[in-house]
């Protein structure tokens, strides 16, 4: 089901849910990473999977992406949880079909780290999270790939462009500033939601290093799967990523996933 979400500060985002079959049923809801879209193929090939085990799911545009409204250059990490949160709502409503009773987020890249963000800020309300090769400290590496030159310009002029394999994109130096609200210690140091990592140990753009460091300071003790030569985007793996979430959503007692695992075991 399509849908328009009303955004916070007007607009809409743009919204495709398919709520769980089942009374008490789970939703996966996923969120794409930085210049992607809702219909990547990791979401539709997850939503499938989902969907033949009997969750919901529901994948969205964040303001400046896709179908949504907005200026991708004023993307701010509270700007991404804004969105988040108007979703969430939305399907907990009801406004989308039946109101699943547990949420389990799924985020790739940068939707990873505003997953667990969300999961954090929101505790008790997310049952689960899989992040999937996660951009953690992601501003904090694009400037110091910037150097001193580089920054001085980005704060001097209010907008940098930048250019990498997958995109060509303007950002709003309000992007850093807002960064300092979400130090990525206290993301290590008091995430508590159930976590499952999933990681390319080749990902030339999210360190597979800083998904090490994050698992052995975080609290919640998380599941960290090292895809051996897999990239940042890890299509050519989503068979095993897929195998992965829905074992641990197994593990954690969690949907269908549980109920089928046990009768086959």
């Amino acid at each position: 089901m399509f849908q328009r979400v009303a955004s916070p500060q007007g607009g809409s985002l743009a919204l495709d849910a398919t709520p769980p079959p089942h009374a008490h049923g789970t939703s996966l809801v996923y969120l794409h990473g930085l210049g992607s879209e809702r219909g990547g193929e990791k979401a539709r090939f997850l939503e499938e999977r989902a969907l033949e085990r009997g969750f919901g799911f529901a994948r969205f545009d964040f303001r400046g992406h896709g179908d949504s409204t907005g200026r991708f250059e004023e993307m701010t990490l509270s700007r991404h949880l804004e969105d988040v949160a108007a979703v969430l709502a939305h399907l907990r409503a009801g406004a989308a079909g039946r109101a699943p009773e547990r949420v389990v987020l799924v985020g790739a890249s940068l939707g990873a780290v505003v997953a667990a963000w969300h999961a954090l800020l929101h505790p008790g309300t997310i049952a689960a999270q899989v992040l999937i090769a996660p951009a953690f400290r992601i501003i904090e590496r694009y400037l110091e790939a910037l150097g001193e030159f580089g920054r001085a310009r980005w704060q001097r002029e209010g907008t940098y462009r930048f250019v990498g394999p997958w995109f060509e994109f303007d950002l709003d130096w309000r992007v850093i500033e807002d960064a300092a609200n979400y130090p990525p210690e206290r993301l290590e140091r008091e995430t508590a939601t159930p976590t499952l990592l999933i990681h390319g140990t080749a990902d030339a753009t999210a360190p597979f290093a800083l998904s090490e460091r994050f698992a052995a300071a975080c609290v919640a003790r998380p599941r960290l799967v090292a895809i051996a030569g897999g990239d940042h985007r890890l299509t050519a793996h989503k068979e095993r990523v897929a195998d992965e979430l829905f074992s641990f959503l197994a593990r954690q007692g969690i949907g269908e996933a549980s109920c089928r695992t046990q009768a086959g075991s």
